[in-house]
């Protein structure tokens, strides 16, 4: 059954509709709605009216102005009071369109008209007087504040819904609509490769701006992957690139910070590709065995607190040899070694025994290897660990790689 919301076919008529209905449907978010939007003097909410696509009051206005000069919706009384509301999500921003709505709402005797500029982009450093400006993504965040309400948790899903639509049809859209507040992946509501598009964006765009990770080497500017791919797989991952790699023609030439989506837990990871540059296996040699285990055991010593904050979590060490069929086809693994990070660390670690073999296995490997093979270090994040359910999940991703920053450092570490 098509959603109540869904009746028009641009993003932005669609979500000021959806904006509409809820405030109409439930007119007890209505008035805490407008005072959070800026809106001043507002009437009694028993005389209050919504309307979209029309000069308010005047259901003639659309046929007579061609649409020019109409506000996306408005909220009116019968006394001259209107707060007209635009909205923008693929097209960039007009001051001289918001001039024009206020214009015709003052030539339909509404003396005083206020409005509210809703997108995805930054406003123009110039308004319009007594008009405010909100991103959508604040606007989903409110409304998720008023979960309590039936009409508040329809909007936010519908705005999920239409979100994740746009990024997997890879409609043209410069920011995002929702934001980043937890992975609620359960029995309920499994993993989907759609959501997990949605998500990974959301925590990709919030996570390369995070000032910490810039002390750790992340570029804020940096590309991540062009295309989130992977449908048949059962995940979805991106990227931070790090500032080294700005001016690099391929992101594998350098450690990057990985984080991934699968049907059964999250993943923030430091990747070491095949190909990286900076003479890591010489490195690795110079340092031997003792060496890496001495770096990995720090590691994971820094971890510690990290991995708490979120029952069941782990840090996983791998080595994989891996061949791709085509450049767009998913990655055919040809072996794998994997283990749990506190295998190497001596003395009791909970149930996980000292095994310091996996540790030299994985050394071998690298520093001997003759074919593709990627080392990377991983945290696995259980969906159903609190924290990972919240948007704590962005600080424990953050801190992670934070805590596996050495392994970047050695791989980057210029030899003398």
């Amino acid at each position: 059954m098509r959603n109540v919301f869904d009746q028009y076919t641009q993003p932005e008529n669609k979500l000021t509709h959806a904006l509409a209905c809820t405030l109409e449907a439930d007119r007890s978010l209505l008035v805490p709605f407008l005072r959070w939007a800026g809106a001043s003097s507002i009437p009694k909410r028993s005389r209050l009216r919504i309307t979209e696509q029309e000069v308010p009051g005047d259901t003639d206005s659309q046929e007579e102005l061609g649409g020019r000069g109409l506000p996306d919706a408005c909220i009116y009384d019968d006394d001259g009071w209107a707060f007209l509301i635009e909205s923008k999500v693929q097209a960039g921003v007009s001051t001289s369109q918001l001039r024009r709505h206020i214009a015709t709402a003052k030539r339909h005797a509404f003396e005083r008209p206020q409005l509210l500029l809703l997108s995805v982009d930054k406003p123009p450093s110039t308004l319009p007087r007594s008009t405010t400006h909100r991103y959508w993504c604040e606007v989903y965040e409110w409304f998720r504040h008023h979960g309590s309400s039936g009409w508040a948790r329809s909007f936010t899903e519908f705005m999920q819904v239409l979100e994740a639509k746009m990024i997997s049809e890879e409609y043209s859209i410069r920011g995002t609509i929702t934001m980043f507040d937890g992975l609620r992946f359960d029995d309920e509501t499994p993993f989907t490769y759609r959501e997990g598009k949605r998500l990974i964006r959301l925590m990709g765009d919030e996570l390369q701006k995070r000032r910490e990770l810039r002390r750790l080497g992340v570029d804020p500017d940096g590309k991540r992957r062009s295309a989130i791919t992977g449908r048949g797989g059962g995940s979805v991952w991106d990227f931070l690139p790090l500032r080294v790699a700005r001016n690099t023609a391929a992101f594998t030439d350098y450690p990057h910070l990985t984080l991934a989506l699968r049907h059964d837990y999250a993943i923030s990871a430091v990747t070491i590709p095949n190909g990286v540059k900076g003479g890591f296996r010489s490195k690795l040699k110079r340092t031997g065995e003792n060496g890496f285990r001495e770096l990995l055991s720090a590691i994971q010593s820094a971890l510690g607190t990290v991995l708490r904050s979120a029952n069941g979590a782990n840090a996983v060490l791998y080595a994989s040899q891996r061949h791709y069929r085509s450049q767009r086809s998913l990655a055919h693994e040809d072996a794998r070694l994997e283990f749990d990070l506190r295998t190497g660390i001596p003395g009791k670690t909970g149930q996980v025994k000292y095994q310091p073999e996996w540790t030299r296995a994985i050394y071998e490997v690298i520093a001997s290897k003759r074919s593709n093979i990627q080392l990377g270090l991983e945290v696995r994040w259980p969906y159903d660990a609190a924290a990972i359910r919240s948007r704590k999940a962005l600080d424990l991703f953050a801190q992670s790689w934070i805590a596996m920053s050495p392994l970047v450092d050695f791989v980057l570490k210029r030899e003398s």
